[in-house]
């Protein structure tokens, strides 16, 4: 929907840019808006067409639905679609049963600690998701979960009490991951709400519980919904919780089916079958991010902030303190302390088992010290390429279009940054099988499948979207007057661009890149549908061996997978921090 307004919009830009009736900075804009269509449209155009072709990538032949009669008549495919909206229906469940409470106690409230807490928040969403699930198969699966061993050898159990193999352990895993990236986007709503909204409540002698009930989600209700729409259409594209729990316990969705078509563990790819399976996500996608623009348009309209008499200020909690301590340390103690307390136990054995006097005696290094024996050096390699060319390229890009789209009049600048966000809505294994169709069936003009930059493409064109919403949101705040009077002076457009905007923004940038670089490194579903022996990163190692059923050495590897991305972040922000502090002084 939004693709083909898009590509309408481009084809009369184009028309105009050859009749001559633009200057230099709208030609730019041009072919930025020329580079964005290509980059974007060309995999989306690959999944459709791969979905009208049989055969394998390459050889040609007519034209045919016969991929879409043979997926949309079998009745399995029905029962995918049944499991893929229950799955993203309950991981939206789960994430707000945890993110609306988080935001309303650390926005709104004097609840203490909360420094520490925002830190543990952003941790929590560096350490992949893949292996967040892991560590939850290690304590919660039936057959070697240690926390069913613990239970059965207290109560006497013939079975294990305990089952993650199911869509509910999978809505669960999946929902406590979102909950960081549903906080952040909720914080603004919360944060900004008049409290004289609440006061009056407890003038009334409304209690706070039911205060947040009945005043500060329905006032929020229009930012929530905007989540519930961006939650699900994740939701519904992603596939490493599916694949790890869901496949072995034969539980597909759309995402696992686009996987395990194009990437078969026995047998020959059907890239056919993939895109016709693909075709369902895409549209879902593209309507459910038209849906979400339009909720963030109608939320506009909602006002939590007064004019006259506003000052936002912290609800004391009283009484309330330490069950809002208890429910926050709860969630994360499942969102970063037990996963990781789980993957570097089971990473100081030589083999699974419940803690006790002889598994002490048994911790060790070793599964360490193998790492450089077992992954080897191409891994670290490639993730390196990826975490510094994956954010410098998304930056680059996004600075051009978002200078264009605030600091220029150029009249297609809306349908620039449309197409920046469409990426958005393209779930991102279908991506990458687009991109992959591609660099297989015309190797001679994209020959770039197998290496390592086809996942920077991947991964570039994937986080163009929050990349521009990032740099869009720091320009607006450069006031004009300051590139009005650098061209007063004498000085070009690209030096005005150079010397004076880029400086004012660029420790938002900056941050962006380190957030980015660190997204980057912790993607695995992308790198794993255009895997090959030369493209192996740590991500796709991981997976490898989990696969294999190398659980020390997966745990092993994970520990240090989370202990680097967290070095790496806080070293980063400190130092950007002392770069502030130098710009403030000077």
């Amino acid at each position: 929907m939004q693709s083909a307004a898009a590509q309408g919009g481009t084809v009369r830009v184009l028309a105009r840019l050859l009749n001559g009736g633009f200057n230099g900075t709208s030609i730019f804009a041009g072919g930025l808006l020329v580079l964005l269509a290509v980059i974007v449209g060309v995999p989306v155009a690959m999944v459709v067409l791969m979905s009208l072709r049989t055969g394998f990538p390459g050889e040609g032949g007519p034209l045919t639905l016969a991929n879409f009669i043979s997926v949309y008549t079998d009745w399995g495919t029905y029962e995918v679609l049944v499991n893929t909206v229950l799955f993203a229906t309950g991981t939206v469940a789960v994430t707000l049963l945890f993110a609306v409470p988080l935001v309303w106690i650390l926005m709104r409230t004097d609840i203490p600690l909360k420094k520490t807490i925002f830190v543990l928040l952003t941790v929590g969403t560096l350490i992949p998701v893949f292996l967040r699930t892991i560590a939850w198969i290690l304590l919660l699966s039936p057959r070697i979960g240690l926390l069913n061993q613990w239970l059965s050898q207290i109560f006497g159990l013939e079975e294990p009490p305990l089952n993650l193999y199911n869509i509910t352990g999978m809505a669960f895993v999946q929902g406590v991951s979102f909950v960081p990236s549903a906080f952040f986007m909720l914080a603004a709503a919360y944060r900004s709400m008049d409290p004289s909204l609440e006061e009056a409540a407890y003038t009334s002698g409304v209690g706070k519980l039911r205060t947040f009930l009945k005043i500060n989600i329905p006032i929020t209700m229009p930012a929530i919904a905007a989540v519930m729409v961006y939650l699900f259409m994740t939701g519904i594209a992603v596939f490493e919780v599916p694949a790890i729990i869901g496949l072995p316990a034969r539980i597909l969705v759309l995402s696992s089916l686009i996987y395990t078509s194009a990437n078969p563990a026995t047998g020959l790819p059907d890239y056919g079958m993939a895109g016709a399976y693909g075709g369902v996500m895409l549209l879902a996608g593209l309507i459910l991010a038209y849906f979400y623009v339009r909720v963030v348009r109608q939320g506009k309209k909602y006002t939590v902030i007064t004019g006259r008499g506003y000052r936002p200020r912290e609800l004391a909690l009283g009484r309330w303190k330490w069950p809002a301590m208890a429910f926050v340390f709860f969630y994360l103690a499942i969102e970063v302390f037990i996963p990781f307390l789980v993957l570097l136990w089971t990473s100081l054995l030589p083999y699974m088992r419940l803690p006790s006097a002889a598994a002490l005696a048994t911790i060790s290094l070793k599964n360490y010290q193998s790492i450089p024996d077992y992954a080897g050096a191409r891994p670290f390699i490639n993730t390196a390429i990826l975490m510094i060319a994956v954010p410098t390229t998304t930056m680059v890009l996004s600075v051009l279009i978002s200078w264009v789209v605030i600091r220029t009049q150029v009249s297609f600048r809306g349908l620039l940054d449309t197409l920046a966000f469409v990426p958005h809505a393209i779930p991102g294994i279908l991506l990458a099988v687009g991109l992959g169709y591609l660099g297989m069936a015309y190797s001679s003009i994209f020959p770039l499948y197998g290496t390592v930059m086809i996942i920077v493409l991947a991964h570039t064109i994937h986080w163009i979207a929050y990349g521009t919403r990032t740099t869009n949101s720091v320009m607006i705040q450069v006031h004009r007057e300051l590139e009005e009077a650098g061209k007063v002076s004498g000085a070009s457009t690209p030096r005005v661009l150079i010397r004076i905007v880029l400086p004012l923004v660029a420790a938002g940038i900056l941050n962006s890149w380190i957030w980015v670089g660190m997204l980057s490194y912790r993607e695995v579903t992308m790198a794993l549908t255009l895997y090959t022996r030369n493209n192996v990163v740590i991500s796709t190692v991981v997976w490898q061996f989990w696969g294999s059923g190398w659980i020390p050495e997966v745990s092993a590897l994970g520990v240090v997978l989370i202990l680097f991305a967290v070095i790496v972040v806080a070293a980063l922000r400190i130092a950007l921090s002392k770069v502030g502090e130098i710009g403030s002084a000077t």
